[in-house]
């Protein structure tokens, strides 16, 4: 029998040894029965120190781990195994060496919640308090003093517009106290839930203190590198298929870099991706007990003790259970960071100049109508699209603040007066909430909630919606929109400050006799709104994403507003066609290649240009066998740290780029895209294109192919709404009862199917 040798103190010791004589009679968390098992490890015991209630520290600890496994969840970050047991007895003996006298089990009981509390999930967290209560019972912990680590977190927190809720410190704390335990560990959880905050605030407050003089605390350097958007070999290094020269990858020369930087700051390295089985298992050897990096060149950088491998994930759904065993977890949900934090924040963001009871009323407006609005596209709506609840509050956000560019100064509110602004202040943001929240769903969702904007546009609580609509509320000071139509229908005017319908705001296009049918674009409301939308998107500077069906017209707008609707002084624009074989380095040679080197190291377009980049068909990239898109991973690495890695791992900063994307539904070949990517986006969903939308199109085509082009008789010309009318028709039925099934899977019509009948009856008329 091989043995292996591990140095502790002899606190561990103590717990260790009766940890596994506890295990010789119990049931192992795992399942297996151990009962006949000979010693698993060989101790080599350190000082002179005795525990005296060792015996009874380490029969809670087998109890507690035991019942959590039966009791608890199923979750994939969830590991009672030895090494977590390890943890327990690390925290356990820095406490011991700092509070020698304090009782034993009050120490072992502050172990086991800081080490496993900050990876549960918020229902598993009343069940292990109980478990924690039973096993200790009268055991009362003393209130931690986090004195100074609060103040550093606050002051932070307001210097970045951060609000320090309970739950948001909490989290930093057991970051904080993971990182002190650990040498690698992984922070988990949904996109919104404050992972990337929750660290950049941690390090900023650890470096406040350590300029402080306090607690012996030391600065925090970071370094970031997404494993998924770079291959194998950019990430650990490979040797040219040519030459055989071996080339670093980016995390051989971040990791070597931190390893080998002598001074005594703390050194995070942050892998901020997807962890799948394939590139997290050489890390095996960092994160347990050898702290090791093995490169395929046989090269291997030792990690220093001033380290930390950190990752940042939204879940663990496909890693192995050693890489999980193997580090600390701290777990974020969404739902309880809320987006009520957000507001606040963003609300302080607003212009100076607008009157502080203006911006309580806003506030209002959202505590009234957004909870009721997320809860009814989450009960109701068949979303074209998954989103999240605070991405859809944030964009929410970023479209109101678009739309307010002309009272932005105190010159622009002298000019439009208090009582106007708060007209303009309450319409705007019903405009708002319609195109963020309200417009995820097609015509029929749009239709319902309709409905719902309009009862609680009355003070009506619809029935369902009691407890998410406070009381009392604030009421509306502006006129909702007029009944004859649907909410999506309308826009402000504020010139008039009233209403009016996007018909209204169409321009006749006057057809060239020359045209080709493929030239053709008509005006229609669905091109006026969503071009509108993307130009004000575009002016803030804010990504924008249109989501719809095939046939909606999506890459028509966007291509249509880039090439003609944008001053060509000022912009620039760059077309990325994804497809099911696009790949990383594809993306990034196409978008590198025509970008200009503004100074070392800084990328962009011409200086005094902004660059649209429009990535159609966002969503096409096959995922790998793990399911990360690596097209989609670089990307997000931009959107997260402005930049990527060049081919000489370097950084490569990259300014006055934004991006611009349509992708049609998942299915079909398209695939689901992570949501720490699609939450950078204002995201809209394209309705399919209304009937009346379709008779003004092709009327218009076919009566200027019948007037303009050709001067047919009158009679043929009294025709043309027949045809259009019986087109409608045919095309309504097949898309209701043409369905598509397993043996029919092509029975799908859309707006090209409806095209191809005006174009060949144009074109058997030439014919003619």
């Amino acid at each position: 029998m091989i043995k292996k040798s591990f140095h502790f103190s002899s606190f561990q010791l103590l717990i260790c040894f009766e940890f596994q004589k506890s295990l010789t009679t119990e049931k192992c968390c795992d399942g297996f029965n151990i009962e006949r098992r000979h010693s698993m490890l060989t101790l080599e015991t350190s000082g002179t120190n005795v525990l005296l209630q060792a015996r009874d520290c380490a029969r809670k600890i087998v109890a507690t781990y035991r019942l959590c496994s039966e009791q608890l969840s199923s979750q994939e970050h969830y590991d009672y195994g030895m090494r977590a047991v390890m943890a327990v007895l690390r925290a356990a003996t820095n406490l011991k060496q700092r509070y020698p006298e304090e009782d034993e089990l009050v120490l072992m009981l502050r172990s086991i919640i800081d080490v496993n509390l900050c990876k549960f999930l918020s229902q598993d967290v009343p069940l292990f308090n109980g478990i924690v209560s039973d096993l200790f019972p009268g055991v009362v912990l003393p209130a931690p003093d986090y004195t100074l680590i609060d103040k550093a977190i606050k002051e932070n927190c307001a210097s970045m517009n951060l609000q320090p809720t309970l739950y948001f410190m909490t989290k930093i704390i057991q970051l904080y106290e993971m990182i002190i335990v650990r040498h690698g560990l992984m922070l988990v959880g949904l996109s919104y839930s404050g992972k990337t905050c929750c660290l950049r605030v941690l390090q900023r407050a650890l470096t406040d203190m350590s300029t402080w003089g306090n607690n012996n605390e030391r600065a925090v350097q970071i370094a970031t590198v997404n494993p998924k958007s770079v291959t194998m070999g950019q990430l650990y290094g490979q040797a040219d298929n040519v030459t055989q020269e071996w080339a670093d990858g980016v995390l051989a020369v971040r990791f070597r870099e931190q390893a080998s930087n002598p001074n005594k700051d703390r050194k995070w390295l942050v892998l901020d991706g997807p962890v799948d089985a394939i590139w997290i298992e050489n890390m095996n050897t960092v994160l347990d007990d050898n702290k090791k990096l093995c490169l395929p060149n046989s090269e291997i950088i030792q990690m220093s003790s001033s380290m930390n491998m950190i990752f940042e994930v939204g879940d663990l759904a496909v890693a192995s259970p050693a890489t999980v065993s193997r580090c600390g977890m701290v777990y974020l949900e969404p739902h309880q960071l809320g987006w009520h934090p957000l507001m606040v924040s963003w609300i302080s963001t607003l212009p100076a100049c607008f009157p502080a009871h203006v911006k309580s009323h806003l506030r209002g407006l959202f505590e009234w109508m957004v909870n009721a609005c997320l809860r009814f596209v989450r009960k109701t709506v068949k979303e074209i699209s998954p989103t999240g609840d605070t991405a859809l509050v944030v964009s929410l956000m970023r479209t109101f603040y678009s739309l307010i560019d002309e009272v932005k100064t105190e010159d622009g509110v002298k000019a439009l007066g208090v009582d106007k602004l708060v007209i303009w202040v309450d319409s705007l943001f019903l405009f708002s909430l319609v195109w963020s929240i309200g417009s995820t769903g097609e015509t029929e969702a749009r239709i319902a909630f309709d409905e719902l904007l309009r009862k609680l546009a009355t003070g009506v609580s619809p029935e369902g919606y009691e407890l998410v609509i406070p009381l009392p509320h604030e009421a509306l000071n502006a006129p909702m929109m007029p009944p004859a139509h649907t909410v999506h229908d309308f826009m402000f005017d504020k010139i008039t400050a009233k209403w009016k319908l996007w018909t209204d705001t169409i321009v006749p296009a006057e057809i060239p006799e020359t045209a080709t049918y493929d030239q053709m674009i008509i005006p229609t409301k669905d091109q006026m709104r969503y071009t509108f939308l993307l130009d004000k998107a575009i002016t803030y500077g804010s990504p924008f994403l249109l989501v719809g069906g095939t046939g909606t017209g999506k890459s028509v707008y966007v291509n249509r507003h880039l090439l003609k609707g944008l001053s060509k002084e000022k912009f620039n624009t760059i077309l990325v066609c994804f497809s099911a074989r696009t790949s990383a380095n594809m993306v990034q040679n196409q978008i590198d290649g025509q970008l200009d080197r503004r100074k070392r190291g800084t990328y962009g377009p011409p200086a005094g240009k902004t660059c649209i980049i429009f990535v159609d068909d966002l969503n096409m990239p096959q995922p790998e066998v793990y399911g990360a898109q690596p097209s989609i991973e670089l990307l997000r690495q931009y959107m997260d740290f402005g930049g990527w890695y060049g081919r000489d791992c370097v950084f490569r900063n990259i300014i006055d780029v934004l991006f611009v994307s349509a992708m049609g539904p998942p299915g079909g070949g398209r695939n689901l895209v992570t949501q720490r990517y699609l939450r950078h986006f204002n995201q809209v969903g394209v309705s399919q294109v209304s009937g009346e939308s379709l008779v003004l199109i092709f009327s218009t085509i076919l009566n200027w192919h019948l007037c303009t082009k050709f001067e047919f008789s009158r009679d043929v010309v009294d025709l043309a709404g027949h045809v259009i009318d019986a087109t409608m028709e045919i095309y309504d039925n097949a898309r209701t009862k043409l369905l598509p099934t397993p043996t029919k899977s092509h029975y799908t019509f859309n707006l090209r199917d409806y095209a191809r009948v005006i174009q060949v009856q144009i074109r058997d008329s030439i014919y003619s």
